[in-house]
C-alpha cells in the first residue's frame, strides 16, 4: 500500500510537469463525467425515484383504444368503466377520475384551482392515504356529498397548514365543502397541478353511458399478473363489449399502460436518449485520453526501458502508468461533479415541474455511486489498456532507439480509437440533425390563422353562479363589450376551447339525407362553442360561406361552421354549404339539424404535431350550457400590455370571477416545441463537443504520426517526393480512419436513431439524408484536423534530417 501511495505521489509530480497534457485530459474527462452525472440525476428523479403510491410498479392507466376515430388512447366512457371493473380478471380494483375545477371563495382575490372528481376507491387503488384526516366513503361518493380531500400546498396556502385545514370549510364554486383529509407533502395525481379530489358522483344515467368519453381510469394489478397478461385480458373484455354493444363500442378496444410510463411520457425517452448521448461523449473523451496516454507512453518508452533494465518488473511499470490514470480520473471526477451541479440547473427545464420538484435533481447516494462507477469504468477504458500496451517493452529495441519512438501495435490501437470516436460522433450528429429537422418542421406549420397579437385567458365559470344559459351569455356579452373598450383591442370573443388547449372534446354526428351506415359510428369531429366574434378575432379564414356572427341568435336557424378537413372527408366532390348535421339520434325529431353556413381553413386546434381533424364550430346562443372557458382578444398593440386592463374588465362584470393562464397564442405555440427545443439544444451541445473531441483526436494521431515519421518523410523528400505528395500521404491516413469511422457510424446511427421515434414529428428515424449531412460535417472537420499535420509534413527539411543522420 505504501509503495502504491509513492507511485501516486510520483504520478502527480510527473503530471505536474506536463500541464498541457494534464489539463486537456482532466477537462475532457470532467465534461464527460459531469454530463453523465447531470443527466443521470434526471433519470434517477423521473424514472428510478420513488412515487407517492404503494407498489407503483403494479398500477396501470387504462384507456379506450379509439384508433378508428383518431384517438389511440381515448378517455373511457363511464359505462365502459363499469363493465371493465365487473368483467376483468387481472385487477384487484379499478378507480375512475373525472376533470374538476373550482373557483375558491374567501381569499383576497378570486382563485381558480384544478382537481379531480374520483371514485371512493381511488386512494385505495393508489395505496395512498391522507397524512391528516380521512378520505370519503362510497356512500359520500354516491350521494355527492360536499366533502373534499386537498393537497398539502393548498392546505398551507388557504389555511396555514394541514392541522388547521382538517374539518375546515372550503368555498368551492360558491358552495361549502368540508375538508376531510390532507394528502402528504409530495403526493400528486396525475401531476402537481391538481390540488383537490372530491367525489366523482356518477348518476345512474352516467353509469350506463357509453357515448360520452371523459374519464381517466387507474387500476392495480393482482399479485403475479404482468402488464402483458392484463393487456390480453382487457383486449378480450373489449371484444365482449363490442359484441354486446355494437352501436357504441364498435372497434373500441382497451390499452393498459404502466403508470410510470403514462405519467412520464416522452420525457423519459428523451432523458434516456440524452443519457446515451452523454455516455457517447464520455467514451470519446476516454478514447482521446487513451490516445494521449499511448502517445505519452511511446515518448517515455526509453525512460521505461531504463527502469526495466535497472530491475523494475512489468507489474511495477504497469502500476506507475495506472497511477497516472487514477490521478487523472480522480481529478476529472471531482471537476465533473462540480460541473454537474450547473448541468442540473439546465436539466430542470427538460423535466416537467408538474412531475418532479427541482430539489429532486441532486447528487444523492445513488447518483454519487453512479458517478464513482462511471469514473472507475472510464479509468479502465482509458488507463489500463494504454498502460498494458506501454509496459510491453523490447529492451534492446527501446534502448537502441534512445529517445525516438517506434510504430506498430500502438499506432493501430490509436487508429482504432479514432475510428470509434468518428463512428460515435456521427450517431450523435445524426440524432441532433433529426431533432433540428423536427423543430424546423413544427415551426413551419400553418396554424390556420395569424398567431401574433392575440392574448388569451381562462375564465372558468362557477356552475352555481352561472346556472342558466342566459347568465352565461350575459357574462360573455358584457365582458366582450368591456374588452372592446380597451384601447388597442381590435376584436374579442369566448370559446369552449382554444387552439393548443385540447386534442379532444369531440362529438359524433350524422349527415341528414344520407342513408344510415355502420360507418356512421366512426363519424367524429372536434366540437367548439364560440361567441359571434370569436372566429373573426382568431383570424380564421373562410374558404366558403361565412363565419359565425351576430345573425346566429337563439331564435335563428341552428348554424354550424366546419373546417376544410371536415369538408374534404365528407364532401370530397361537392359543396357542403346548406347541408345539415345531426349531433344526436337521427330518429329523434327534437334533435337540432345544424345548417352548414361556412367552411374555414383548418385551424390547428390540436397543436402542431397532430394532423388536423374534422372540426365544427357552434354559436354560443344556440347551445345548452355554452362553455365560456376562454377569452381571446386580438390587439393592435403588444398583447402583454393590456393583460391587467383585460382582467379589470372581467372583474368589472364579476368581481369574484377567477382569471388564470394569461398567455398569448405564440406562448402556446412555443410551449408545444419547448421540450424538443431543449432536447435539441442539449443533444447539439453534446454533438458539438463530440465533434471537437473527435477532430482533436484525429489531429493528435496525425500530428504524432508526422513526428514519428520525420526521418522517413525527410528521406522521401531527398529522393524527390514533392510537397503535395507528402501532404497527401498524411491526409490520406486521416481520411482512411475517418472513412472507416463513417461506415461504422452509419450502421450505428441506423440502429441508434430508432430509439428516438417518439421524440420526432414529421421526420423518419431512419433518415439517410440526416446521416449524409452528419457525415459531410464530420468529413469537413476531419479535413480541417488533417490540414495542420499535413502542412507540417510538407515542411520537413530533408537536409536537416540527413545531417542528423
Amino acid at each position: 500500500m505504501r509503495s502504491y501511495v509513492r507511485e501516486i505521489v510520483f504520478a502527480v509530480r510527473r503530471l505536474w510537469k506536463s500541464p498541457s497534457f494534464t489539463a486537456v485530459a482532466i477537462l475532457a474527462l470532467a465534461l464527460g463525467i459531469g454530463a453523465n452525472t447531470a443527466i443521470f440525476s434526471g433519470v434517477r428523479a423521473l424514472l428510478l425515484g420513488p412515487m407517492p403510491y404503494d407498489h407503483p410498479e403494479r398500477i396501470a392507466a387504462v384507456w379506450e383504444d379509439g384508433t378508428k376515430i383518431g384517438f389511440p388512447r381515448n378517455t373511457p366512457a363511464p359505462g365502459n368503466y363499469v363493465e371493465w371493473r365487473r368483467l376483468n380478471h387481472v385487477f384487484t380494483d379499478m378507480a375512475a377520475l373525472r376533470f374538476a375545477s373550482a373557483n375558491l371563495g374567501g381569499g383576497e382575490q378570486p382563485e381558480a384551482v384544478t382537481g379531480r372528481g374520483v371514485t371512493a376507491n381511488f386512494f385505495d387503488v393508489l395505496g395512498s392515504h391522507p397524512s391528516v384526516g380521512r378520505t370519503f366513503s362510497e356512500e359520500e361518493d354516491r350521494s355527492g356529498a360536499r366533502v373534499v380531500v386537498i393537497g398539502a400546498d393548498l392546505a398551507q396556502r388557504r389555511f396555514g397548514g394541514a392541522r388547521q385545514a382538517l374539518g375546515a370549510t372550503l368555498i368551492m364554486n360558491s358552495e361549502p365543502y368540508t375538508v376531510l383529509g390532507i394528502m402528504p407533502e409530495g403526493f400528486f395525481f396525475p401531476d402537481r397541478r391538481y390540488e383537490f379530489w372530491r367525489p366523482a358522483h356518477f348518476t345512474s344515467e352516467d353509469l350506463t353511458n357509453r357515448n360520452s368519453h371523459f374519464l381517466n381510469v387507474v387500476a392495480r394489478l393482482k399479485p403475479g399478473v404482468t402488464f402483458e397478461a392484463a393487456q390480453a385480458d382487457m383486449t378480450a373484455t373489449a371484444r365482449d363489449l363490442e359484441r354486446a354493444y355494437p352501436d357504441s363500442n364498435g372497434s373500441i378496444g382497451a390499452v393498459v399502460i404502466p403508470l410510470r410510463d403514462e405519467l412520464v411520457g416522452s420525457t423519459g425517452t428523451a432523458l434516456l436518449v440524452l443519457l446515451i448521448a452523454a455516455g457517447f461523449v464520455l467514451f470519446i473523451a476516454c478514447a482521446n485520453v487513451a490516445n494521449l496516454l499511448l502517445i505519452r507512453g511511446s515518448q517515455n518508452r526509453h525512460e521505461l526501458a531504463v527502469r526495466a533494465a535497472l530491475g523494475a518488473s512489468r507489474r511495477q511499470i504497469m502500476r506507475q502508468l495506472t497511477a497516472e490514470s487514477l490521478v487523472l480520473c480522480g481529478a476529472g471526477t471531482a471537476l465533473g461533479l462540480m460541473l454537474s451541479v450547473a448541468g442540473m440547473s439546465a436539466l430542470q427545464k427538460l423535466i416537467p415541474a408538474s412531475l418532479v420538484n427541482a430539489s429532486a435533481l441532486s447528487i444523492d447516494g445513488l447518483v454519487l455511486g453512479f458517478t464513482i462507477a462511471l469514473s472507475l469504468a472510464s479509468c479502465v477504458l482509458f488507463g489500463v489498456l494504454p498502460a498494458w500496451r506501454s509496459s510491453r517493452l523490447d529492451l534492446n529495441e527501446a534502448l537502441k532507439l534512445g529517445g525516438r519512438t517506434i510504430t506498430g501495435a500502438s499506432g493501430r490501437l490509436r487508429g482504432a480509437f479514432v475510428v470509434a470516436q468518428v463512428a460515435v460522433t456521427l450517431t450523435l450528429l445524426t440524432g441532433a440533425g433529426l431533432l433540428v429537422q423536427t423543430l424546423a418542421g413544427l415551426r413551419s406549420v400553418d396554424l390556420g390563422f395569424p398567431a401574433d397579437h392575440i392574448l388569451t385567458m381562462a375564465t372558468p365559470l362557477s356552475q352555481k353562479t352561472y346556472d342558466t344559459d342566459p347568465k352565461i351569455v350575459s357574462f360573455s356579452d358584457r365582458v366582450v363589450s368591456q374588452a372592446l373598450r380597451i384601447p388597442g383591442v381590435r376584436a374579442a370573443g369566448f370559446a369552449s376551447d382554444l387552439p393548443f388547449t385540447s386534442i379532444g372534446d369531440t362529438s359524433g354526428f350524422v349527415i341528414e339525407g344520407r342513408a344510415p351506415s355502420p360507418e356512421d359510428r366512426f363519424n367524429d369531429a372536434l366540437y367548439r362553442e364560440v361567441t359571434a366574434g370569436y372566429l373573426a378575432a382568431l383570424g380564421a379564414q373562410a374558404v366558403a360561406g361565412r363565419l359565425l356572427d351576430e345573425r346566429d341568435t337563439g331564435d335563428a336557424p341552428p348554424a354550424v361552421v366546419i373546417n376544410e378537413t371536415f369538408a374534404r372527408r365528407y364532401w370530397p366532390e361537392s359543396n357542403p354549404l346548406g347541408a345539415k348535421l345531426i349531433l344526436g339520434k337521427r330518429s329523434d325529431p327534437k334533435t337540432p339539424r345544424l345548417t352548414i353556413v361556412g367552411v374555414i381553413h383548418d385551424v390547428r386546434e390540436r397543436g402542431l404535431q397532430l394532423d388536423p381533424k374534422p372540426a365544427m364550430y357552434l354559436p354560443f346562443r344556440q347551445v345548452e350550457r355554452p362553455g365560456a372557458a376562454y377569452l381571446l382578444v386580438r390587439t393592435a398593440v403588444d398583447p402583454a400590455s393590456i393583460a391587467k386592463d383585460l382582467q379589470r374588465a372581467i372583474w368589472s362584470v364579476d368581481p369574484q370571477q377567477p382569471v388564470r393562464s394569461i398567455r398569448t397564442i405564440e406562448d402556446y405555440a412555443r410551449a408545444e416545441t419547448a421540450a424538443r427545443n431543449r432536447q435539441a439544444q442539449v443533444l447539439t451541445v453534446f454533438s458539438g463537443l463530440a465533434l471537437f473531441l473527435a477532430a482533436l483526436g484525429l489531429y493528435g494521431v496525425l500530428a504524432y504520426a508526422v513526428a514519428q515519421r520525420r526521418r522517413e518523410i525527410g528521406i522521401r523528400r531527398a529522393f524527390g517526393a514533392n510537397t503535395l505528395s507528402v501532404a497527401a500521404m498524411v491526409a490520406r491516413q486521416g481520411l482512411a480512419l475517418t472513412s472507416l469511422g463513417l461506415l461504422l457510424g452509419a450502421l450505428l446511427a441506423l440502429a441508434g436513431t430508432r430509439a428516438m421515434g417518439s421524440l420526432l414529428a414529421g421526420v423518419k428515424p431512419i433518415n439517410p439524408g440526416a446521416i449524409a449531412m452528419a457525415a459531410a460535417i464530420l468529413l469537413l472537420s476531419a479535413l480541417a484536423a488533417a490540414l495542420v499535420p499535413s502542412l507540417a509534413a510538407a515542411r520537413v527539411d530533408p537536409a536537416g534530417i540527413l545531417r542528423d543522420e
